[in-house]
């Protein structure tokens, strides 16, 4: 399963132009953010800080693609873009998901953060010790387990439009599979390391930063076939 994501945009039949699109999304991203910082204060910095959403919103809404794709056959191999309208109108469906789903973990860790951060060093005592520990560790597990699940709500509005966000119980059969926790896990690690190396496409202007540009494309097409999957055989 994982060996088999890995070798996804690879299969025979993708439109591998889908990737080069995915690139040039990273690449404008990039080009807006540094054109930003390098004018900011000054008020033209906006116009290049404006432009930056769109090449992301775009580039998470191929990402919902391959997953939806993945969904509806697992088989099928690398989608094409398609239509820039159709990946930013997928884009703006993901973002609300993830809005309205990572409320909770979020508001609780702003909460924990703002408490933790207004504790004089000085006073700590072991009873404010012991709850700033405590309020991490329930931020900790509430994050872990939103962040457990959420993939699996995106599957499944994809597999069903009318299935419900919050619904636990609809979901139970899927996250207590093997075969997601595996997928989860190896779509969580391809993530992260994708996230480390987009380091270099955003700050960088060398040839490790375009390097590091087709592996973010690479991580971030991996992780959305492994999503999908994950949910297909559960």
């Amino acid at each position: 399963m994982v060996a088999e994501a890995f070798l996804y945009p690879f299969r025979d039949g993708s439109d591998r132009a889908a990737l080069a699109a995915l690139f040039v999304c990273g690449l404008l991203t990039a080009i807006c953010g540094q054109l930003a910082v390098a004018l900011y204060p000054a008020t033209p910095w906006l116009v290049p800080a404006l432009v930056v959403p769109f090449p992301l919103v775009a580039w998470a809404g191929y990402c919902r693609h391959v997953v939806a794709s993945t969904v509806a056959d697992r088989d099928a191999p690398l989608p094409s873009f398609g239509s820039v309208r159709d990946r930013l109108r997928d884009g703006l469906l993901l973002v609300a998901v993830t809005a309205v789903y990572l409320a909770v973990p979020g508001a609780t860790l702003l909460v924990t953060v703002q408490g933790a951060s207004r504790i004089d060093p000085a006073t700590i005592t072991m009873e404010t010790g012991s709850i700033v520990l405590l309020g991490s560790t329930i931020s900790m597990f509430v994050a872990l387990a939103v962040g457990y699940v959420y993939p699996a709500v995106v599957a499944r509005r994809l597999d069903r439009e009318d299935a419900p966000l919050f619904h636990p119980g609809g979901l139970l059969y899927i996250i207590q599979n093997p075969s997601y926790l595996v997928a989860w896990a190896a779509a969580m690690v391809v993530a992260f390391v994708g996230l480390g190396v987009s380091g270099q496409l955003f700050g960088g202007r060398s040839l490790a930063g375009l390097l590091a540009g087709l592996v973010t494309v690479y991580a971030s097409v991996v992780a959305a076939r492994l999503v999908g999957i994950g949910y297909v055989r559960s």
